[in-house]
């Protein structure tokens, strides 16, 4: 069996700006929330509340809550989807 590549979707400025809102409202109100990150053959997802935004260098800092704490730097350009828990 062949895994075949997903295409990346191609965010609208609208889409774009609604999903920096969301993530901006996780950082300022210490919100959780669920991102979906385009992959090559599988779209992945990060649970956690965002503490960090780099307007200029498109990185996202977000704190993951759960069993274990951990952290993970995003590229905006990979984000797909963000929605509160």
């Amino acid at each position: 069996m062949t895994l075949s590549k997903c295409p990346r979707p191609e965010l609208t400025k609208s889409e774009q700006s609604e999903l920096i809102e969301r993530l901006s409202s996780s950082r300022s109100n210490n919100l959780s929330v669920k991102i979906t990150l385009y992959g090559e053959y599988e779209d992945r997802r990060i649970t956690g509340i965002v503490t960090g935004l780099d307007p200029r260098l498109h990185f996202i800092k977000i704190e993951t809550t759960g069993t274990k704490w951990d952290w993970h730097l995003i590229d905006f350009a990979n984000v797909v989807e963000v929605e509160f828990e």
